[in-house]
């Protein structure tokens, strides 16, 4: 068996180790918005599921491997509601071995879309971006402390009805509650189930106190509070976990911050404040980059490109910056004529939030963008930017698999698992281009190279010298931040979490 081989084996043993420790014969209840699937009904009425987007459902869809989970999601959509009542459906998303099961949580529409599409993602996700224009937005009015105890409140207490469902007879279940839309669940689990293990992960970034600040003491406060009734509260990044025990203490009087230590004390209960740098299942994201048609559709991609690769993998968003980064290419082009003709940028755009105002006009920029640099730059039987606008992961896999340079330039990023998955799929020694505000940063900063990302200019540089460097460096860097992403991949991350969880329940 290969070192490799023996690492791998090794890891999967200390994970089942720690799973057994927390969990004996329980199962891991997890709780997220966005399930691993969600149900749209084809032409004929019959349901089908669809794989779930974005980068927590590409994790945690991977955690179903190596531990029994139950996974609680919200029925975002008129299939899901369907499906939450079809036991058939919900045990073929498992799979035979029932290793992974979907439980749905369902509120009324107007419920959930007051909680989604009022408080999670137009005000709570571009506050924690740090995406306010903050002389004219946000606005916290009637409208949004409305949506926030009719919607945000109701949705997260609905959540915690469904995980108590799953949890009934047992006195001490093991939650693990996921990201910004269930920042409230904790508190109704705690004040149901005292014993019970309760963790809660947000995989965006947190931002310093002076950003909550500006925000209704009503929202902080609960949000805080709400946080501050699990034992665990984890973040990407040292410094997002920092960030979280400084608004404690600036909003939660009542609370006890150790730095040092970083614990809260509140309520006579100690809370753990922890980092774990989220990644991803190797092996499982290189057998999907293996399997016939992903190599089929690489070999595609890359009989219609030139000498040299860009590839860029994103949803469609305005934090991951897409926008500059086909500013700087343009400004490569424009700095360095002899490039023309030579290099092809693909771009995998994932389409996301589509009904948000934001969210479309930022998609309207980016399409203008490589319209514009195809018009000027363009030629015969070349186009400067290939853009491939949909939800297919093989395909993006199989992009990253062909770059000989990766652009990551996200405004912030949580942790950014693109970055991750482009390093183990590589075949062609692929240069990182990251930004400095990625949480992959901290992990892959030896590797790759950085870029400020509004630094228009300094990320075209970065692409110029990705292009030119030579073959030796592109191997030391590749295989040093391969090396890095397969020692800290999935499995590390979900084992450091439930060893801390298991010595906390050996604790009481």
């Amino acid at each position: 068996m290969s070192s490799a081989a023996d690492g791998l084996a090794q890891s999967d043993a200390d994970l089942g180790a720690a799973a057994a420790q927390l969990l004996g014969d329980r199962r891991l209840l997890i709780a997220t918005n966005r399930g691993p699937v969600t149900f749209a009904a084809g032409a004929d009425g019959t349901l089908r599921p669809r794989r779930g987007s974005g980068g927590l459902v590409t994790a945690l869809g991977q955690v179903g491997h190596h531990v029994p989970i139950t996974w609680i999601a919200a029925a975002m959509s008129e299939g899901d509601r369907r499906a939450a009542a079809d036991p058939k459906l919900l045990r073929e998303v498992g799979g035979a071995d029932d290793n992974v099961r979907l439980r749905f949580a369902s509120v009324e529409r107007t419920v959930f879309e007051q909680a989604y599409n009022v408080v999670a993602n137009p005000f709570l996700w571009f506050l924690q971006h740090q995406m306010w224009n903050l002389p004219e937005r946000p606005v916290i009015d009637a409208g949004l402390m409305r949506a926030w105890e009719r919607g945000y409140v109701a949705l997260n207490e609905a959540f915690a009805k469904a995980v108590l469902a799953q949890a009934r007879g047992d006195r001490a279940p093991r939650i693990m509650l996921h990201d910004y839309h269930l920042y409230l669940a904790a508190e109704p689990i705690r004040r149901a189930r005292p014993g019970a293990v309760l963790s809660h992960f947000t995989h965006i970034p947190w931002p310093p106190s002076s950003i909550w600040q500006t925000i209704a003491p009503t929202i902080r406060e609960g949000i805080a509070t709400g946080l501050l009734a699990n034992d665990v509260v984890g973040f990407q990044t040292e410094r997002y976990a920092h960030n979280f025990l400084r608004m404690v203490e600036s909003f939660v009087p009542k609370a006890t911050v150790d730095y040092d230590d970083a614990t809260v004390r509140y309520r006579r209960r100690t809370i753990h404040v922890r980092s774990y740098p989220i990644s991803i299942d190797v092996e499982a994201t290189r057998r999907v980059a293996g399997t016939r048609g992903a190599r089929r559709r690489a070999d595609q991609l890359l009989g219609g490109t030139r000498e040299r690769v860009i590839v860029r993998v994103d949803r469609l968003e305005p934090s991951k910056n897409i926008l500059r980064g086909f500013l700087a290419y343009e400004t490569l082009l424009q700095r360095h004529p002899r490039l023309r003709g030579r290099i092809s940028f693909l771009a995998f755009l994932v389409p996301s939030r589509t009904g948000l105002r934001e969210y479309g006009h930022y998609g309207r920029q980016v399409q203008s963008a490589v319209d514009r640099i195809n018009a000027r730059f363009g030629q015969a039987g070349w186009r400067p930017v290939q853009l491939y606008y949909e939800n297919d992961y093989a395909q993006a896999l199989a992009g990253l698999s062909i770059a000989d340079v990766v652009l990551v330039n996200p405004l912030v990023d949580g942790m950014n698992l693109v970055a991750k998955e482009a390093v183990v799929v590589s075949q062609r020694d692929a240069v990182l281009v990251l930004s400095e505000t990625a949480g992959a940063f901290d992990q892959m900063a030896d590797g790759a190279l950085p870029v400020a990302p509004a630094d228009v200019i300094g990320t075209a540089d970065a692409l110029g010298r990705a292009l030119a460097m030579d073959a030796e460096e592109r191997r030391r860097r590749l295989a040093r931040l391969r090396r890095g992403v397969e020692r800290e991949d999935i499995t590390w991350w979900l084992r450091r979490q439930l060893e801390d969880l298991a010595e906390i329940a050996g604790s009481r």
